[in-house]
């Protein structure tokens, strides 16, 4: 994604290990697992506080005017249900 990114502002590609040298430069950053969780736990999770996060979601969108084309997987695939898995994500390092 980043390298179509770069195609359409006339840049060259980025490196084999751009994102741990990208991760590396930004100390407010970090990379790290996330864990797999119970499936019937996270039905009992509060729908409103959920809500409340896309909302917000979509008030960046609006305020900063991101286009739909540079949101990226989020929408793109849907949500695979049942499917939690462990996955390594890059997260503020407040997290």
């Amino acid at each position: 994604m980043a390298n179509l990114l770069l195609a359409d502002r006339g840049a060259t590609c980025v490196g084999r290990n751009w994102t741990g040298n990208f991760i590396n430069q930004h100390p407010k950053i970090k990379s790290m697992f996330n864990h797999k969780h119970d499936y019937q736990r996270l039905l009992c999770q509060d729908p409103e506080a959920i809500n409340d996060w896309f909302q917000r979601v979509q008030n960046i969108i609006t305020k900063y005017r991101i286009m739909e084309e540079d949101i990226h997987n989020f929408n793109e695939s849907g949500f695979l249900m049942g499917v939690i898995v462990t996955a390594k994500v890059v997260t503020g390092t407040e997290s």
